[in-house]
């Protein structure tokens, strides 16, 4: 018998049909409806009710046919046959990515791997299953270069209206001269203007 966390006071027996713990209490009636109501799974032990096993049964354990393979299988393992062992599961090939039964991949990927395509940067043709390779071993460094250099041009547009708004662009000394001279034969013209107006007057 052991105490409850809840009511330490409340004592409790364990049913020795489902293994519970219950209040001493109760156990008497509990075990009498556990034994006749519940049954216990002989495939994960849980405690199903007597009239929901079969149920039970079917929705956990029951084999299952694959409809690609035609094989019987454990439901637990249902999940692993579909992933990686069905024979006929469709999985796309690495080079065309057609997808074909499992079974047939590799036949498909030794013939398929044999083709050819042009490698612009070295004017030859590479077979495809060699393609990974030859682009690691002659092309890793002149496509970071490449990068590398498209990188650098994006990045000096970016920065020139920034160097700009940052640096406007002054005027010459040449421009600024002029500028001045301008000015000082308008108000040259102004001045001449006005004092010919007011020598008028006094005539």
């Amino acid at each position: 018998m052991a105490a409850t966390d809840s009511d330490p006071a409340v004592t409790t027996s364990t049913c020795a049909h489902c293994h519970r713990e219950i209040p001493s209490s109760n156990i008497a009636l509990h075990s009498v409806h556990c034994a006749r109501n519940l049954q216990k799974c002989e495939h994960c032990g849980d405690m199903v009710p007597r009239k929901l096993m079969d149920e039970h049964y079917d929705e956990n354990h029951a084999p299952v046919n694959c409809s690609l393979c035609k094989r019987s299988v454990e439901r637990e393992l249902w999940d692993l046959h579909t992933g990686i062992q069905c024979p006929q599961r469709m999985l796309a090939c690495q080079y065309c990515e057609f997808e074909l039964p499992a079974i047939d991949l590799f036949e498909h990927q030794d013939v398929c791997g044999n083709r050819t395509e042009y490698c612009q940067i070295c004017r030859k043709y590479i077979r495809l299953r060699e393609w990974i390779g030859h682009e690691l071993q002659f092309h890793t460094n002149s496509n970071a270069a490449t990068e590398l250099s498209s990188d650098r041009t994006m990045l000096e547009e970016e920065r020139a209206p920034v160097a700009a708004a940052e640096h406007p662009v002054r005027p010459t000394a040449h421009a600024s001269h002029r500028t001045q001279l301008l000015l000082t034969i308008a108000i040259t013209g102004i001045a001449v203007i006005i004092g010919s107006i007011l020598y008028q007057k006094k005539g």
